[in-house]
Parts: C-alpha cells; structure tokens; sequence
C-alpha cells in the first residue's frame, strides 16, 4: 500500500479552494489525482491513486484516506488483473539465511520406516541468490550432514547442485541451474538408488546412496537443525512453498502430474505443507498426521507459483477484514496520525522516523490553490486535490 509524505521525495500538492476567506491548508481535500514517478523531474510512468487528506491544526497531522479500486489493489499486492479477477499467489515464506521452520519429530516422518525403505521428497523454491556458494537446505531431517540416519533435501546454487543425503556421507547429486523463478524439485528413493527431477525433469549423475534409516530429531524446513552454528552454513535464501513428504517413490509420471495438478493427500503422505495461510507463527501441515511447524525469523509472502483468482466478493471481504470500507468497487482506507507536519511562514516540512522535521520544502498558498513541493533524488509524487 501506497504512503503518502514517507519517503523523501519531490512532492507536489495542488489544491483548490471555494471560498476566499483567509488562506489556510487546514482542512480536507479531496485528492482528484494522486501520481506517483519514480523520477526527480515527475516524468514518464506513474502509478495513480484518489482519496482525501485533512490538514489538522491541534494535533498536527496529516490525515490521508486512500481508496483502492479493486484493480489498483490487485496491482499493490503483485496480482494480475484479468479485467475481472485478480490473479495472485496463495502464499510462500521467505527465508533470508538465517530462518527456519521446526517441525517435531513424529515415527510418521521417519518415511523409509513405513513402506521399506522408499520415499519421496518435493517443494517449491525461489533462490535469492544465485551467486551462493553455502549449501542451502530445503528439507532436513538430520542432526548434522553426514549423521548416519535421517536424510536432507539441499542446493548449491553456485555449484549448479541439487543434493540428497541419506545414511553417512554418500549422496545423490543432480544438475541445478539456478533461477530467479520458481522451480520445483524432487527426490525419490529406493534402497541405494535415488532420482532427482527439477520441473519434472530427472537430473541426476549421481544415484547412489545409502540406504535411509529412521532418526528421531526434528524436521527443519529452510536449515539444518535449525542452528546457526553449523559449519556448513546450512540456510535457506529465498522463497520455499508446497513442502511433501510421501512414504513411496514415486514415478516420473507421477512427479510431472503433481506439477501439472496439484498435491492430492493420501494415505502415502506423511507431510504437506502447503504455506497458505499467509500469516501466523505455525506452518500447519495438511494431513490428519498434524505435523504442524513453528516459523522462526521466515516470513509470509503472497509470491507463490500456486496462483489463485480472487473476485471482487473476495476483495470486498478483505477489504472489510483489514479495517477498510468497501464502496463502490473500491476500498477506502484512513490512516489516522498518518504524517505530522509543521509550516513556518512558506516553509513546509515532514517529520522523519528519527522525529525530526528533515524533510523541508516550499509552501505556495493562495485562496484557490495550494503548492507543497519536497524535492530529493529518489521521484517524485503530484497530488491534487479540491473541496
């Protein structure tokens, strides 16, 4: 969501006044026009955005109502607008390398225990950096990296390397070409031969391991047990969504159809995680073995590569549910106490988040108009407004 009067920019408020008594900001406008540029000069494209601010003499505040048309919402919250739904993501965590999800160790998740010793293991990711030369961890299920039980799920993004572990130090490895997009990868095991697929895709040159056996720590989604102390590094740096953990191997087939489809539960699913609830400090595992995880440091996201359309019902309810007023197609927000201000003589300045009034510009008043202009080399924002 837009702020207006934050950041440091050029601003430029052109208001009207209807009467000719004493000239004076105070009061509120109707902003017919809000543009926002990212140059200096405001010049080429710019987003657009309508609402009132009120000027308040006693308490010294701005008071800015945004109202969002349901496409202009789309857009804030990265969607795509079809004209009549707004298509978005159903939710990730990011991890910034130093994050974590720790699920408790449940016999359900000791996966080669189950059906002999088979297993497969899959999840969305989002590589920030592409240049990493740490070992990130997707899925782990092990005290350290070469622990004798246990198995882990892990890339190398500046080595190209998508890894399994299994028993001791002998792993599985496939061809990883990092990608700001989202890619989907898999393992699948059976005894002493795993399989790795990126986007459906086997990529693996290396198949042998050892043979996985049952462990009883935790789970760790985005690390390796969930401590900064291992030498390795071990954390995850990007986006992860759609976490399974099924306790056969799957086909080839059958891995290319859940990415064509979507994740079906079934009694072959120990975990799945699917991160759509997009808020809150437990990732909440969908299957009735309750595998539920405790977030440490990761964040919610609406990027995914789930995506899911969101109709204007849907807008009006969310729009209701965060405090806004819908009307008209359109969510109307206030911030109260949004930005105090000061005025002395034609000189206007806001307040920064130190609290002091830095950033200063001109003030042009006259009985129908009035002009605030802060100026830095960031762009600039053009406000107008009558009443």
């Amino acid at each position: 969501m837009k702020r207006l009067f934050l950041i440091p920019l050029l601003i430029v408020i052109s208001c009207d006044e209807t009467t000719n008594d004493e000239v004076s900001l105070l009061g509120t406008w109707n902003i017919t026009s809000l543009k926002y540029y990212s140059n200096p000069d405001c010049s080429g494209e710019y987003e657009e955005l309508s609402g009132t601010i009120t000027f308040n003499e006693s308490s010294v505040y701005q008071e800015l109502v945004n109202e969002y048309s349901f496409q202009e919402y789309c857009q804030e919250v990265g969607g795509s607008y079809d004209g009549s739904n707004c298509i978005v993501g159903d939710g990730s965590l990011f991890f910034n390398g130093d994050d974590y999800v720790e699920v408790p160790h449940d016999q359900t998740l000791n996966i080669s225990d189950n059906n002999g010793n088979q297993g497969t293991l899959m999840a969305y990711i989002k590589i920030a950096d592409a240049s990493a030369v740490t070992y990130n961890r997707i899925i782990s299920k092990k005290s350290i990296w070469n622990a004798p039980t246990g198995y882990e799920l892990e890339v190398n993004p500046s080595q190209n390397i998508i890894t399994f572990l299994a028993g001791g130090d002998n792993f599985a490895r496939g061809e990883l070409i990092p990608s700001d997009d989202w890619m989907h990868v898999a393992v699948v095991f059976q005894d002493s031969v795993a399989t790795i697929y990126v986007n459906g895709t086997d990529v693996t040159f290396d198949n042998n391991i050892n043979p996985v056996t049952s462990d009883e720590v935790p789970l760790w989604i985005g690390n390796l047990t969930g401590s900064a102390d291992d030498p390795e590094g071990g954390a995850f740096n990007g986006h992860i969504d759609e976490v399974g953990i099924l306790d056969i191997a799957l086909t080839g087939d059958e891995v290319r159809n859940i990415i064509a489809n979507g994740f079906a539960i079934n009694s072959n699913v120990a975990g799945y995680w699917d991160f759509g609830s997009g808020s809150g400090v437990v990732l909440v595992d969908q299957t009735t073995n309750t595998n539920n995880g405790a977030i440490t440091g990761a964040s919610w996201a609406i990027d995914s590569p789930i995506e899911s359309p969101m109709d204007v019902d849907s807008f009006s309810q969310l729009c209701n549910a965060t405090g806004g007023e819908y009307s008209g197609n359109s969510c109307i927000i206030s911030n109260a106490n949004y930005s105090n201000y000061r005025l002395n003589l034609n000189e206007y300045c806001e307040m920064d988040s130190t609290g002091a009034y830095s950033y200063c510009g001109t003030l042009e008043l006259s009985p129908t108009d009035a002009t605030i202009t802060i100026s830095n080399d960031d762009g600039c924002m053009i406000v107008s407004c009558n009443r």
